[in-house]
């Protein structure tokens, strides 16, 4: 994942969760009760604490660098 964020400096949480799922360890990715593809608890707090600068796009379900006009927190 974070290759993936250096890379191009955004990244799309089901691209990086289904990459996850074919690791076939549910601790990694698994799908929620809405059918959708997650990040594991573990992975995604690893994440977040190599990339204190990036912030979560909620409604398009991506990370992306933290711009000027970004409010304070991980999740906008």
């Amino acid at each position: 994942m974070l290759d993936q964020f250096e890379a191009k400096r955004f990244l799309y949480q089901e691209e990086a969760a289904t990459h996850l799922l074919h690791l076939h360890n549910e601790a990694l990715a698994y799908f929620d009760n809405a059918g959708n593809v997650c990040v594991g608890r573990g992975v995604l707090a690893a994440f977040n604490k190599l990339t204190p600068e990036a912030v979560y796009e909620r409604g398009a379900k991506f990370w992306r660098d933290r711009l000027p006009t970004d409010q304070p927190g991980r999740q906008q």
